[in-house]
């Protein structure tokens, strides 16, 4: 009976585990302000890639408008080569 609670404990902390793990952003910098990513704040899926942001304001921005600020940022996102969103955060 032991052995059976272990394997459901270390079954349950594995797939609790997996379920909280974030996509890792393809970018460098966030594609709304042009700051530094911050690993804290969630990611946003769009056309394929996942995106970072600096703050939880830039996702939500980059949410609405998601085509508008992926642009700002080169292929391989280490470039912000758009126009900085007025600092609003």
């Amino acid at each position: 009976m032991r052995v059976f609670l272990f394997a459901l404990l270390v079954f349950g902390f594995a797939s609790r585990s997996s379920g909280d793990k974030a996509e890792k952003p393809f970018n460098e910098l966030c594609p709304v302000m042009g700051e530094k990513v911050n690993p804290k704040v969630k990611t946003v899926s769009y056309a394929g890639k996942t995106y970072g942001f600096c703050c939880s304001g830039c996702d939500k921005k980059f949410a609405a408008d998601p085509a508008k600020y992926a642009a700002n940022l080169s292929a391989d996102g280490k470039v912000f080569v758009g126009q900085k969103a007025p600092l609003t955060h």
